[in-house]
C-alpha cells in the first residue's frame, strides 16, 4: 500500500527525498479531492502519487484542487506534472502569482466544504497549513520545524513570524498535527490534545535557539 490513512478521508504518501522522506497529503470530501504538495520530481508523481490515488479509487474527475504548503522543491517540484495530469483541477497558492491557471487562496478560506487554509509564515514568507475542520487535523507541511531534521537544522527564515504562527496555533482547537518530515525530537505526528500542546511547546522552545 502506497498511502497511509491519517483519519476520515485524509491520507499521506511518503516519498523519498535525499536520505529523508517528504509527504504528499490527499484530502477527500464529498465535493472532491485535494492533493496537497507534490514531492520533488515528475517521477515522484508517476511512481508514488498516481499509484496511491489509483489505490484509493481517486480519478482525474475527482481531483478539484492541487495545493502546496510552500514553494520549496521537495514540496512543489512535482506540481507541473500534476497540473499536466489533472488539467481541470484548480491550483491554489496563498501568494499572488501571475499565471492564469493559478488561483490565490486566502487565510481562513474553506475548500471542498471541509479544508481550511491556515497561513503560517516563518519557514517561508508564504508557508501555509491546511486544517480538516471535522477532525481538527492540521496538515502542517514544513510550517512547524521543531528542531529540524538531518542536515536541515534551522529551517526558519523568519523567526518572529514563526513564533507568532506557533502561538496562533496554540490558541486554536487542533487535535492532530501531521508534519511533512520526521522532525526532531517528536517526529511527524502529534495525536490528541496533550500531544499537540507538547508539539507546539517544543516548537516554541526551539524558537529561543534561532
Amino acid at each position: 500500500m502506497l498511502y497511509e490513512e491519517i483519519c476520515c478521508g485524509l491520507y499521506r504518501v511518503r516519498v523519498p527525498f535525499e536520505d529523508l522522506t517528504t509527504t504528499v497529503y490527499i484530502a477527500r470530501y464529498g465535493e472532491g479531492a485535494a492533493i496537497i504538495d507534490s514531492a520533488t520530481y515528475p517521477s515522484d508523481v508517476d511512481n508514488y502519487i498516481i499509484p496511491a490515488l489509483c489505490e484509493l479509487g481517486i480519478g482525474e474527475d475527482d481531483v478539484r484542487w492541487l495545493l502546496i504548503t510552500h514553494t520549496h522543491s521537495d514540496h512543489a517540484g512535482g506540481l507541473p506534472r500534476l497540473s499536466e495530469l489533472f488539467p481541470r483541477a484548480r491550483v491554489g497558492f496563498v501568494s499572488e502569482l501571475d499565471h492564469s491557471g493559478f488561483r490565490q487562496i486566502s487565510d481562513g478560506e474553506v475548500l471542498l466544504g471541509g479544508l481550511q487554509v491556515v497561513s503560517l509564515p516563518g519557514h517561508t514568507k508564504n508557508c501555509v497549513g491546511y486544517l480538516d475542520i471535522k477532525t481538527r487535523t492540521l496538515l502542517s507541511g514544513d510550517c512547524l520545524q521543531l528542531r529540524g531534521i538531518g542536515k536541515y537544522r534551522n529551517g526558519v527564515a523568519q523567526p518572529k513570524a514563526y513564533a507568532e504562527s506557533v502561538a496562533r496555533l496554540s490558541g486554536m482547537d487542533i487535535r492532530r498535527i501531521v508534519a511533512a518530515h520526521e522532525y526532531d525530537p517528536l517526529g511527524s505526528l502529534a495525536e490528541g490534545e496533550e500531544s499537540v500542546r507538547e508539539y507546539l511547546r517544543e516548537c516554541l522552545s526551539a524558537c529561543e535557539l534561532l
